[in-house]
């Protein structure tokens, strides 16, 4: 039977006993969970026995690649990483991107699932249908970059593509990360612990293979509508010159936060130091994943002074703004501290926010005379050289460090219950968005339901861009249906005195990000913009022969989510564990030195404990999971 969008094969790897094993996928579950995201729980629902410790050999990670990926989709290059992971215990997903998920494929697999402990340091090696253990020793204790330089250089010409851990990751560090090729991140909760507990270096794919196109010239016809759309994109140009920090206006209204989320930084000295035009100071090398036609991500060269040469790659430049304001790294004098900072936290594979929002949470408890600084052997200042001591005594787990190796959840283990209610975290990961700026969207609001704590998986609802007023409620109408939401749920969702309920809108944000996810299609603001779910039907069914309707593709994401809610159930996540930090309830100074509250997204209403519980029922009750509702009362 020929199958189309799909490789139609899913590898089984037993790291313990070295065997290989290659099945086949199974259509109907493919038509039902999508591929990408949705397969991915499917398999982890199947392979995973409840209770595993997310270090333990027999937590699986799984690695996915939607259907879509491999054939000339716009932004159809998502890699999707499933595990539980050892921040918090969570069962979910990280999505991650550049060329891996088009190897994968090309490497003759759609999905790949991991199991056991190697005996000593190893590779997985795929391509032309076949995979391989190759010894890593050489390569352990290598940094991220190192080490995917070396595979590479080892498998030249073959457009090879790299999943790989640094040092942190070795030493199980709760919150390191993987990175793919160097440019995109990969595994935020602890990817690159999960992998250095398998003695996984890294992963590294290869292959011409393409899936086949059940309709080439309907998909044609699809994609050439979507390039007529980029024409009309009159923001195309300015995305193209800076990339992520095109949304820069928008980010520093979003990510000002700083002294453990009690004030603000300001905007000015946020624009000279780290805005667009240091950025444009530099050499900047623009670099794209596989279809993308707004490559975002960055190969960065610093032109003059006496760091004259350094280079790096980042999934942003901005990236450096977001460690560089919480520790004041940029001055007049040294523009680039930030991105040197940035390159040496991604080099070692720590995740930046984790690592930065900690030693925030710590300088600023002892700045604020609540903590001897006396119980860390570690200097807690600001300042570049602390950062790295810091840095490198996690990765190392050296001392008084290896208490926040353990993340949120050990730290605050150490100081005391006392501490909790000025921690920065929901579910022990750390807080990304922050509602007391721009009022509480989707983005803000999902980190509290999210199964897996904390992240920017909500971003395709109205809500993205902070500071609009009622006048655009209208246009948010026509953006849910765009993403996919029934007129009926549309309805429910306006239906608030706030102009909407955050609550209900989040499910249908949430729904998106996974419909494309599944299909393995970036969501990035400035790509999915140009897809909707009428799109997303027309092209699944091209490519891969499934006519579905709309419905059905609203149906997979409400599978795809009631799989992984019912995953973290049975490890007793539930309800209780949905709610806000009690920051939160507190007033931020403004950098005008007025007080920001915890209000809703147009500002109109202060929100209280009660009203954020109210707003998580809604959501529930959207999902259609009042059971866990009741059985947590």
């Amino acid at each position: 039977m020929t199958t189309y969008g799909y490789m139609g094969k899913i590898l089984h790897v037993d790291l313990e006993t070295g065997h290989f094993e290659i099945k086949d996928l199974e259509l109907d579950s493919a038509m039902a969970y999508l591929g990408g995201l949705g397969l991915n729980a499917l398999l982890m629902k199947k392979t995973y026995v409840s209770g595993t410790d997310p270090l333990s050999p027999d937590n699986p990670i799984i690695l996915g690649s939607g259907p879509l990926v491999g054939t000339g989709c716009p932004g159809a290059a998502k890699i999707i990483a499933t595990t539980r992971f050892p921040l918090n215990g969570t069962i979910s997903e990280s999505v991650g991107s550049m060329r891996f998920a088009l190897n994968l494929k090309g490497a003759g697999f759609d999905h790949m699932i991991i199991t056991g402990r190697a005996k000593k340091p190893v590779v997985i090696s795929l391509g032309n249908g076949e995979a391989r253990l190759l010894d890593a020793t050489d390569l352990w204790g290598l940094d991220i970059f190192e080490t995917t330089d070396a595979l590479k250089k080892s498998h030249s010409g073959q457009k090879p593509s790299v999943i790989a851990i640094g040092p942190s990751g070795e030493n199980r560090v709760v919150f390191s990360m993987a990175l793919v090729d160097k440019a995109a991140t990969l595994g935020r909760g602890g990817l690159g612990a999960v992998m250095g507990s398998k003695n996984l270096k890294a992963i590294i794919a290869s292959g011409k293979n393409r899936p086949k196109v059940y309709d080439p010239k309907e998909l044609k016809i699809l994609l050439g509508g979507m390039r007529e759309r980029l024409k009309r994109f009159k923001n195309h140009t300015r995305v193209l010159e800076l990339g992520i920090m095109e949304n820069w206006d928008n980010y520093i209204k979003q990510f000002a936060a700083c002294r453990n989320f009690s004030s603000v930084f300001p905007g000015e000295k946020a624009s000279e130091l780290y805005g667009p035009d240091v950025y444009r100071s530099l050499n900047v090398k623009r670099l794209g994943c596989p279809s993308c036609f707004t490559p975002d991500k960055d190969h960065l060269e610093v032109k003059e002074g006496p760091y004259k040469g350094f280079k790096t790659t980042t999934t942003s430049y901005f990236n450096s703004f977001s460690i560089g304001h919480l520790f004041d790294l940029n001055t007049t004098d040294d523009k680039t501290a930030s991105l040197r900072m940035t390159d040496r936290l991604d080099r070692l594979g720590l995740d930046m926010f984790t690592f930065g929002g900690m030693l925030d949470f710590l300088v600023t408890q002892c700045e604020d005379g609540n903590l001897d600084p006396a119980r860390f052997d570690l200097p807690l200042k600001r300042d570049m050289d602390t950062l790295n001591i810091w840095a490198d005594a996690i990765t190392a787990r050296k001392g008084y460090a290896d208490i926040l190796a353990q993340g949120w959840k050990g730290l605050l283990e150490y100081l005391g219950e006392e501490y909790a209610g000025s921690a920065p975290v929901i579910k022990n990961c750390d807080v990304l968005w922050e509602p007391r700026l721009v009022g509480l969207g989707t983005m803000e609001f999902e980190q509290i339901v999210s199964l897996k704590g904390p992240r920017s998986q909500s971003g395709g609802s109205p809500t993205y861009v902070p500071g609009q007023t009622e006048d655009n409620l209208p246009l948010f109408r026509r953006h849910l249906d765009r993403m996919g939401a029934d007129k009926e749920a549309i309805d429910r969702i306006m239906d608030s005195p706030l102009g909407f309920n955050v609550g209900r809108m989040t499910r249908y944000a949430e729904d998106w990000y996974t419909i494309l996810s599944s299909l393995g299609i970036c969501n990035r603001h400035f790509n999915n913009r140009f897809y909707s779910l009428e799109l997303c039907r027309k092209l699944f069914a091209a490519v891969t022969g499934f006519q579905v309707s709309d419905e059905d593709l609203r149906q997979s994401a409400v599978r795809i989510w009631d799989t992984l809610k019912g995953l973290n159930t049975g490890e007793g996540f539930g309800p209780a564990d949905d709610r806000p930090p009690e920051i939160w309830f507190r007033p931020m100074t403004g950098s005008d030195g007025q007080p920001l509250i915890l209000r809703d997204y147009f500002g109109k209403t202060e929100l209280n404990r009660q009203d954020i519980t109210r707003l998580v029922e809604d959501y529930y009750d959207e999902r259609g999971w009042e059971k866990y509702l009741s059985e947590a009362k």
